[in-house]
């Protein structure tokens, strides 16, 4: 049925999506939101008389900002974010952490292959100290002796320098390993932030009949922000986001919307 009411209930905000301006493709969908914010401003300039009496005033720099955090971290904002694309294959990954166990303290066995110039596979392991900080390194070398270590591909085995381990002691390493499908955003500093057409989907309850429609805050063209914080501690991280909406220009009246908002009923849709 046609929407009727003029007054609504609007709580939450359920969804942001995102799409590319140039080919209109998805960016991300986001549906943890735990809390979103829409700021509108306009800057009005005064015109004053006599003892600064106000006389007249000019309104200029309309502006609106859609700001949200969202519970869950989602790849494509952080891509976003940062103007990078995801790139998902085989990757190195550098400096892999690896915690092994000798059985008689003259060597150890590795499982994951490491990737770098032969003789140099594992540049350094690592004694363990007793209160688990990291303790003496050793190189590798062709051969093990009291100062190095021996790394055999074809075994791959770790020969330990010789009488540096005791039987059970913990060696530290970390070399790169090559991984399958991966995924890889990285934060470059001549790229940055998107800009996209934002919408952010909503429901509007009649406060009459307490009848549900669907509303739209559509952003034609925003400015998402590059700055945002992940912060690690007690509780799950969140990923906070900012959108500035922009005028499109170009001459057209229709260009110069910074958004629309839009409640409909679904039944009202043409249907084929």
């Amino acid at each position: 049925m046609s929407v009727n009411s003029n007054k609504y209930i609007v709580q939450n905000m359920e969804r942001l999506s995102f799409f590319d301006l140039a080919n209109g493709t998805c960016q991300f969908v986001v549906d943890d939101l735990q809390e979103a914010t829409m700021t509108n401003e306009q800057e009005t300039v005064y015109a004053t008389g006599k003892n600064g009496v106000k006389i007249g005033s000019a309104d200029r720099n309309k502006a609106s900002r859609i700001t949200a955090t969202n519970g869950a971290i989602v790849d494509g904002v952080m891509a976003m974010q940062v103007g990078s694309d995801i790139v998902q294959g085989t990757t190195i990954v550098p400096k892999h952490f690896f915690m092994l166990t000798t059985g008689d303290g003259t060597s150890v066995e590795i499982t994951i292959k490491p990737i770098g110039p032969v003789g140099n596979e594992i540049p350094f392991i690592y004694k363990r100290n007793t209160d688990g900080t990291v303790g003496k390194p050793f190189a590798i070398a062709a051969n093990a002796t009291a100062d190095n270590f021996k790394y055999d591909p074809v075994t791959k085995k770790i020969t330990l320098p010789t009488g540096a381990f005791e039987a059970g002691e913990i060696v530290y390493t970390f070399y790169d390993i090559e991984v399958k499908d991966a995924k890889r955003i990285s934060n470059n500093e001549d790229k940055f932030s998107a800009t996209g057409m934002l919408i952010a989907d909503c429901f509007a309850k009649d406060i009459c009949t307490d009848k549900s429609y669907y509303a739209k805050i559509v952003y034609p063209k925003a400015k998402a922000s590059g700055n945002f914080d992940l912060s690690f501690g007690n509780d799950p991280s969140v990923q906070n986001m900012e959108f500035e909406a922009l005028s499109g220009g170009c001459g057209s009246s229709a260009t110069k919307r910074l958004w629309d908002f839009i409640v409909f009923d679904e039944d009202d849709a043409t249907i084929l």
